[in-house]
Formats: structure tokens, C-alpha cells, sequence
């Protein structure tokens, strides 16, 4: 009885080395012993490697990428042990799906030991469909086992769907990122569910439809964080009703005018293709502590629709042609002269700006402030990145 249960276990550690091993081949990395350096001071060896208690190790290794917590699990059986039941996955199916065995079996081990998953990162570039019906079992695994951060990334052209709706259904989720899906073929038929724990939502080259978008946001109202990178299908991106928005992200794609309403908003990046103009509305900002606009034809009434009434940004982070940032410099001087006026003009604005500081990188990439008589003279570059301090 002993001896039979001993050989099971031994076949078990020799199957989970073995796998380790195909995985490792399959990611690249490389059966050595590694130096991992942490806080430049600590170096591991392995004949210290089991000194360690195993929870320590644990907790080590949550601090580390998969792969680096790979390279440890050679150390000892310990390591091998604690990297056996990693919080974080972060798994590569490849062009061909040579690996998809191995990802299969890491998965049911997550399931059948049910060991908890925290981060979970799937990247799926093989070229055909053989494997979308695992990747729907490795999600409905990684939902099953609590997973709070999810990332998938698949290209453009995949014909995927994402089941959405399920993931979003899922009570532990704090992080959602997706890149390259086609929500366009997710069904709305599946009605409205509420993520109240999702805080981040991230859209990278997605394709979806304003309906969709609105929908996902209604799903998830408490996010802190929301990021939409050159997502396609989309005519326009309304961000309003998010309660506890902090940050927002933006870049746009052609023709795509986003109007956002959200009092309670701190930090927004914009970014517009080239050679088209602005087509940012911001109603009702005026919690806005720094703002960074890219782009190369920001409309010369930005400053005075905006900064007179919905926003006051403490820092403003410009990148644009020399003209408009000779521009939107002459419009916050003017906007401070008033500060120290008693005309009527002045007295009109919400808010009146006190100071202007400029700062700049110089060529060791430390910020100098830009002088008046720098601005007198227009020393500007193109493409030029500037720093606005603001004082309201």
C-alpha cells in the first residue's frame, strides 16, 4: 500500500518535472542555475536555496514573471514545489500551437489541485481555430479558481469570441486587458451583468461597436482606470456615469470624437493621429490634476473652451507642432495677465490662473525650465515635448 502510494507520487513529481521542462524549452528559458538579483543585493545559490521556509518562497516568487519563477524552480524540490502552485500565470501559445499539450496539462493540474490563480496572461497567436475550444476550458479554469487580473491577447484577425459577458459575470475580477479581440461577434443577447469589483478596463486594438462599449462600461461602473488604444468601430467614446473614474487613456483613431463627463476624474492621456484635429470634449472635469495632449492640429480655442470652464489642471504634458504650442503658450500668459485684471473679461471666469512655469527636457532628459525670453524668441523644435505647471 505504502510502496504503491509512494510510486504515485513519485510518477506525479517525475510527470511535473517533465512538463516543467517542455515548458521551459518552449518559452526559452534556459536550465541553468540563474542569479536573480532583488533590491541589487540578494543573490540566490543553491546551496543556501532551502534555508528558506517554503512560505517565504512563495511569497518571493509572487514578485517575479512566471519565467523568472521557472528559472528558481530548478533550485530544489522546495522551489520546484512553490513554483508548482505560482499565483501567476502567464502562458504563449505560438504560431503553430507546438505548446498547446503543455498549456492544456499546466491547466488541469490549476484545476484539478484547485491552486489559486491571481494573474492570469494568455497571448494565443497560433494561426488556426483547433485551439479556441481550450482556450474557452482555460478561462472557464482560470474564473473557477478566483482569478483577479485577466490579459488576452490575440491578433486582429483571429476569429475568437471572447466570451465576455461570463468573464465579466466573474465576482473576483480587479483587472481586465484585452488586445486584438473582435467583441463585434459577442452576442448583447446575453444581458446585463454587473462587475462591480473590475477597476481597471484596457481596450487595445479592439474591435467593437459604441453599443458594445456602452455596455461594458454600464457593466463595470466602479472602474478607477480605463485605457481605449486605436480601438476600431468606433464613431465616438462617451465616458460619462462612471462614479469613481480616476484615469483615462486615450488614443484615438480617425474620426473618432470622445466626449467625456466625469467629476470625479484626475489624470487623462490623449492622443490624436496625425493631421487630424481635436475632437475632445470635457464637460465636467474639475477634479483634472494633469492632462497630457498629443497631437498636431489642437484647435486654437482648446485653452479658452476648456480651461476657463470644465477643467484646471495643476500639470499639463504637451507634445505638438511649434505653432501650437507657441499657441497654447501665448493663450496661458494671456489667460494669467487677466488673473491680475479687473476688466469684465475676468471677471467672468470660473477660475483664474495664477502662474505659468514651462519646463522641457534638455539633453541629458532633465526637466529646465523654458525663460520668458526663450519663449519671446520662439526657440522651438517640432515634435517638441513641454511641461506645464499651473497654478489656479
Amino acid at each position: 500500500m505504502f510502496e504503491s502510494t509512494e510510486r504515485l507520487e513519485w510518477e506525479v513529481e517525475k510527470r511535473d518535472k517533465e512538463l516543467i521542462t517542455e515548458f521551459s524549452s518552449s518559452t526559452e528559458v534556459e536550465e541553468q542555475v540563474p542569479k536573480v538579483c532583488m533590491n541589487n543585493c540578494m543573490t540566490i545559490r543553491r546551496e543556501t536555496a532551502d534555508i528558506l521556509p517554503e512560505c517565504v518562497i512563495r511569497k518571493i516568487l509572487c514578485f517575479l514573471s512566471f519565467k523568472e519563477a521557472a528559472q528558481l524552480s530548478i533550485l530544489s524540490k522546495t522551489w520546484l514545489q512553490a513554483w508548482l502552485t505560482h499565483p501567476n500565470l502567464d502562458v504563449i501559445v505560438d504560431y503553430y500551437g507546438n505548446n498547446l499539450d503543455i498549456v492544456d496539462n499546466i491547466m488541469k493540474r490549476y484545476r484539478d489541485g484547485i491552486i489559486p490563480i491571481e494573474k492570469y496572461e494568455l497571448s494565443y497567436f497560433d494561426s488556426s481555430s483547433q485551439g479556441f475550444p481550450l482556450i474557452d476550458k482555460w478561462f472557464d479554469i482560470a474564473l473557477q479558481n478566483g482569478v483577479k487580473d485577466l490579459t488576452f491577447n490575440v491578433p486582429k484577425y483571429s476569429s475568437y469570441r471572447l466570451p465576455i459577458f461570463k468573464i465579466l459575470a466573474t465576482k473576483s475580477l480587479r483587472e481586465l486587458v484585452m488586445w486584438g479581440c473582435h467583441l463585434k461577434r459577442a452576442s448583447l443577447s446575453s444581458g446585463v451583468v454587473n462587475c462591480n469589483s473590475l477597476r481597471l478596463l484596457s481596450l487595445s486594438s479592439v474591435t467593437l461597436s459604441e453599443k458594445m462599449l456602452q455596455t461594458l462600461l454600464n457593466s463595470c461602473p466602479l472602474i478607477v482606470s480605463f485605457v481605449c488604444d486605436y480601438c476600431d468601430g468606433l464613431e465616438k467614446i462617451e465616458l460619462v456615469n462612471l462614479q469613481n473614474i480616476k484615469s483615462i487613456s486615450i488614443w484615438k483613431g480617425r474620426k473618432q470624437r470622445v466626449k467625456i463627463q466625469a467629476p470625479t476624474l484626475e489624470h487623462l492621456s490623449y492622443f490624436s493621429v496625425p493631421k487630424e484635429s481635436s475632437m475632445l470634449d470635457m464637460l465636467d472635469v474639475p477634479n483634472l490634476v494633469s492632462l497630457e495632449y498629443k497631437g498636431d492640429q489642437i484647435p486654437e480655442t482648446f485653452v479658452d473652451a476648456n480651461f476657463q470652464w470644465s477643467c484646471y489642471p495643476k500639470r499639463l504634458i504637451l507634445e505638438s507642432t511649434s505653432k501650437t504650442i507657441a499657441s497654447f503658450m501665448d493663450r496661458l500668459m494671456y489667460m494669467k495677465s487677466l488673473s491680475h485684471s479687473t476688466t469684465n473679461e475676468s471677471k467672468s471666469l470660473h477660475s483664474q490662473l495664477k502662474e505659468v512655469k514651462v519646463y522641457k527636457l534638455d539633453s541629458s532628459w532633465q526637466l529646465v525650465e523654458f525663460r520668458s525670453e526663450e519663449r519671446a524668441t520662439r526657440i522651438l523644435k517640432e515634435g517638441e515635448k513641454f511641461y506645464f505647471m499651473l497654478e489656479w
